[in-house]
């Protein structure tokens, strides 16, 4: 019989000595013509529906009291529940799963001493290797063939840096039984309950753990019996048996990633090295995943927030970037759900990161709750398919411009964030302008870091709603002396001018500043009130002098040959030693043939458009095991 190790896989409390003739079988006979062998069938073509099962479980439930005077009684009674040896077994499953009781914080504070692997109904007390015990008896007392399996449990106090080994002793217990003609696995013991991460036995029925596939169960449970590795090896029921080192370094997938079908794309072993950053992609298969979150910790369990970004690049398919802080260990941990509504997010997976280098300066990605990803529907607003790619975006030096393709016209404007930033008004630095098939989105990008840029459309009836979500990644460098763009209003969107030159906000005083933009539905143009002409290509074009410092430049339009001007953007003259900057700044960006891009607009027209609200809602998401 096997011992439990000091670190248990399930609860214990104080056992009860029972004397010889109450001791349970430890390994019942089985006939050697049933050799194990991988079966046929998998779990889904033997239970099409668990309520199937209704009325055995309803009949193992209500098993009196007098069935547990002893095993036959027992037996006797939970073997009524069905006449195949099947729902026998179901039966038998339920009634240990739902009466058997464990208390993991009391045995913790004494599991150095020996522990008797005895088994008594009376104080409902088990060991895990009581749990698998009990069931073979109940299985030989019918007639059943089963098998008790010995080995090693990734459960409570795993850590996967420290692998199995074969000196080690075994710390669990579960069953092969044969049923339906093969041999299937069941583990009564966590069919019972799980244990959490701070040590809490959580009592809670799991039906995935009575006929579990092989291939899923191996991810947990590793055979290893009488000391004989040829021996053990069979009982994993597989085609391919693995190694106890193969065992060790495979990820621990979770019973929610095997019922939604989840791929682990990118990495299968438990422990990841990394070199500054890692990405690590899954996918589901059988299931829709809705939302993922990932939670990076250190070796503390201390949660480092932002430095985890989880994207949805393809349907079903979800990566995580995570950047640690510094070399060393950590452990990421996925969540998700399946249900759109549902804000309580379950386990998927767990990894360790061993760090072995980082940047010289560690960015944090910018504040954002849930995926980072543009709305699926967002092609119903205008915009034409392939619009919310590429998801990142990695501008030279920080000179941001990207275009985004349009089917038709309608309401857009912008908010970028940069996650550490300290300059005010940071969304001065980004110009958006659209045209009748395209936005435009140009940024003089100030600092080193990422930034977040959402493009909010206007429903029909509603406010301004995010509907494509870009990261800009400026970590290897920023705009050297960036200066913000000129104010911008609606109207200049609403005409879809497109601006040329200059590009800053700031102009010196008394110089030649030369104007240049785009427009084919402007009439008549003015700056601070004179006439400019249209050129070729739909540019107006006018060379001015500035004023003294303290005043504006504004540029304004009008579509309708005897209609209200309209201000398209509006600059600040400045005075002093700047201007001298300035003037060279400008001569080098006007030189430059860049295409005009699009910026977030502030409204000065008299059909005025409606800001978005500043506030999303967020959900509050429970984490749960």
């Amino acid at each position: 019989m096997g011992r439990c190790s000091s670190k248990p896989c399930c609860d214990i409390s104080d056992v009860t000595t029972l004397s010889e003739n109450r001791l349970i079988s430890v390994q019942p006979i089985v006939d050697e013509k049933l050799a194990p062998t991988p079966p046929t069938l998998r779990r889904d073509d033997i239970i099409s529906d668990i309520s199937m099962f209704k009325k055995v479980d309803s009949y193992a439930a209500k098993a009196p009291k007098s069935t547990e005077l002893s095993l036959q009684n027992l037996s006797r009674y939970l073997s009524k529940a069905s006449k195949s040896n099947l729902g026998r077994v179901r039966a038998f499953y339920f009634w240990i799963c739902h009466h058997v009781e464990l208390d993991l914080r009391s045995f913790l504070k004494n599991y150095k001493k020996p522990v008797a692997a005895e088994f008594t109904m009376h104080t409902k007390v088990a060991l895990c290797y009581g749990y698998a015990e009990l069931f073979a008896e109940l299985c030989r007392l019918s007639s059943i063939p089963v098998k008790t399996i010995y080995g090693y449990l990734k459960g409570y106090g795993y850590n996967p840096t420290k692998p199995f080994k074969y000196a080690h002793s075994t710390n669990h217990a579960w069953n092969a039984v044969h049923v339906v003609g093969q041999w299937c696995l069941i583990d009564c013991t966590l069919g019972a309950g799980t244990v959490d991460e701070d040590g809490h036995y959580i009592r809670e029925f799991e039906n995935f753990y009575f006929l579990t596939d092989p291939d899923q169960l191996i991810s947990t449970h590793f055979p290893y019996m009488e000391k004989s590795r040829k021996e053990s090896r069979p009982w994993q029921l597989l085609q391919k048996p693995v190694t106890l080192q193969a065992f060790s370094k495979h990820v621990n997938r979770t019973i929610t990633a095997f019922k939604w079908g989840v791929e682990l794309v990118s990495h299968s072993e438990a422990v990841i090295p990394v070199t500054l950053s890692v990405t690590v992609f899954l996918k589901g298969t059988s299931r829709t995943l809705y939302n993922v979150l990932a939670r990076l910790t250190d070796i503390n369990g201390k949660i480092l927030k932002r430095y985890t970004l989880v994207q949805n690049p393809d349907h079903n398919l979800f990566s995580v970037r995570v950047r640690p802080p510094k070399v060393g260990k950590f452990r990421l941990t996925v969540f998700g759900s399946t249900d759109q509504n549902d804000t309580t997010l379950h386990e998927v997976v767990s990894y360790v990161l061993r760090c072995r280098q980082t940047e010289p300066i560690v960015y944090l990605y910018p504040k954002h709750l849930g995926i980072w990803r543009s709305r699926s529907d967002y092609q119903h607003y205008g915009f034409e398919p392939g619009a919310d790619s590429p998801m990142i975006i990695s501008p030279r030096d920080g000179d941001l411009e990207l275009t985004i393709p349009t089917r038709k016209d309608f309401p857009v404007t912008c908010r970028v964030t940069h996650s550490e930033s300290k300059i005010k008004d940071i969304e001065n630095y980004i110009l958006l302008e659209k045209a009748e098939n395209f936005v435009k989105i140009r940024g003089h990008l100030p600092e080193k870091g990422f930034y977040k840029l959402q493009i909010f459309c206007k429903s029909d009836f509603g406010p301004y709603e995010p509907v494509l979500l870009f990261l800009i990644d400026c970590t290897r460098g920023a705009m050297f002396n960036a200066l913000p763009f000129p104010v911008m209003y609606s109207s200049a969107t609403e005409f879809h001018c497109q601006l040329i030159e200059p590009l800053v906000r700031e102009l010196p005083e008394e110089s030649s500043i030369n104007i240049r933009f785009r427009s084919s539905d402007i009439i008549k143009a003015v700056v601070n009130g004179r006439r400019i002409e249209k050129g070729n290509d739909n540019i107006w074009r006018s060379t001015v002098r500035t004023h003294t410092a303290g005043g504006s430049l504004r540029i304004a339009g009008t579509n309708e040959l005897k209609g209200r001007y309209w201000v398209l953007w509006e600059f600040t003259i400045v005075k002093g030693p700047n201007s001298i900057v300035l003037e060279d700044i400008l001569t080098a960006r006007s030189n430059t043939s860049h295409p005009p891009m699009t910026q977030r607009s502030d409204n000065q027209s008299t059909q005025r458009t409606p800001k978005h609200s500043s506030r999303i809602k967020e959900k509050t998401i429970i984490i749960k095991k």
